[in-house]
């Protein structure tokens, strides 16, 4: 059987690309035959993954002549599974106000990479054949509460790549590697402070609640302040997306001042660090950002990665696996269900970045050789046994056999 692998958003760094043909390598492997499909970036009329706006808002708008060209050709046909990444699919419709996936034989698969709340526009669409996958329990969770026509949510983690060139223990760059893009939470909680003043008391009490409890997902947080109609809760937090991204911006950079100001080694790979207050101390050195297929080299140069995804209470970000698949140690944030994951694999500091804490824990990675080698050997053990590309791709194909 086939199976239909769309591109239809360029994420940060080409990542979707990435995974989208990366999977379909080890597809191919297992007997099956992946037909790819990229479409352009701005080919496909949609509203940003931050707004809700419904599917009729684009319904009148056409698609770009050679993206239809191309989308035409799977029309009333058969596959095992159609696959996008954080796709804008769900919203096309056909002269006849159809759904375009509708007209294809085959379940179709949205990987939803952050949180669902940015994808509100996308998953409201009631296709008869809709199944998401996401990397964090409680975004499933979410999805399957608010958008019951959807069949199921799955949560299935990312895997990672060893690089093309394995870097010796002793020929690592004895310093933290922080990778991905920067974004000023300030900028955010100006956002929030132009609101009207009960959304932006509702946003201040989200916040506060968030950073009591490291526990809480941001719409627990929203069902704590906001007694509104269940039913309006998605399109709410929607529009509420500014929290999020001040909540998940705010400690992430928590986490690299206490390293800064630690005045360790740090190298910075990413976009938009320009933007970044300390960005000009002596010991921070900027990496050009690069594409994700070659990240992978970059992570196993330097002996240690430093993480932040608060955003994932019940999941793990994929740069923690490339960490672990190239003897790099990993350096995350807690939680109780990371610490279930990674326990003894990865060294985890609390949210709120205790200063003291992250010190010992970056004293241990950098200075200690036998606790580097014997943390980073158990953690490459642990990412051949679950998070290597073959093993995740196979999870893919278990689900996709079963609506078979």
């Amino acid at each position: 059987m086939d199976i239909l692998i769309f591109t239809t958003r360029q994420l940060c760094y080409n990542s979707g690309n990435y995974f989208a043909h990366r999977l379909g390598v080890e597809f191919e492997k297992m007997g099956f035959h992946c037909i790819y499909c990229e479409i352009p970036e701005n080919a496909i009329p949609a509203s940003g993954t931050e707004t809700a706006e419904p599917v009729a808002k684009t319904a009148g708008k056409r698609v770009d002549c050679d993206a239809e060209e191309q989308l035409k050709k799977y029309l009333n046909k058969k596959y095992l599974a159609i696959i996008d990444f954080n796709s804008k699919l769900p919203r096309l419709v056909l002269d006849d106000n159809s759904y375009y996936l509708d007209s294809i034989d085959a379940p179709f698969y949205n990987f939803i990479l952050d949180h669902p709340l940015y994808h509100h526009s996308t998953l409201s669409c009631t296709l008869r054949n809709y199944h998401v996958f996401a990397v964090d329990e409680n975004h499933c969770r979410y999805i399957k509460r608010h958008y019951p026509h959807i069949q199921d949510a799955i949560q299935l983690e990312l895997g990672a790549d060893c690089a093309k060139r394995a870097v010796e223990y002793g020929r690592k760059e004895d310093d933290i590697l922080i990778i991905g893009t920067y974004r000023n939470p300030d900028m955010y909680m100006e956002q929030i402070m132009k609101a009207d003043e009960i959304s932006r008391n509702i946003m201040l009490d989200m916040i506060r609640r968030l950073e009591e409890d490291t526990e809480m997902t941001v719409e627990d947080a929203l069902f704590k302040c906001d007694n509104e109609q269940e039913e309006d809760k998605a399109l709410i937090l929607n529009s509420y997306y500014m929290v999020e991204m001040y909540y998940r911006n705010s400690y992430r950079k928590k986490m690299v001042d206490t390293l800064v100001k630690g005045n360790y080694p740090i190298s910075i790979a990413g976009e938009w660090w320009d933007g970044y207050s300390l960005i000009n101390q002596s010991n921070i050195r900027r990496i050009e950002p690069v594409r994700f297929a070659d990240s992978y080299g970059i992570v196993a140069e330097h002996r240690a990665l430093a993480d932040s995804s608060p955003f994932f209470k019940r999941g793990v970000h994929d740069r923690v696996y490339a960490g672990m698949a190239n003897h790099t140690a990993v350096l995350s944030d807690y939680n109780l269900y990371r610490d279930k994951k990674l326990h003894g694999i990865a060294e985890l500091y609390d949210q709120r970045c205790n200063n003291e804490e992250i010190c010992d824990k970056v004293e241990n990675i950098l200075c200690n050789d036998t606790f580097f080698k014997e943390l980073t050997d158990k953690a490459y053990d642990e990412y051949n046994k679950k998070y290597s590309w073959n093993i995740v791709a196979g999870r893919f194909i278990k689900h996709f056999l079963s609506e078979y």
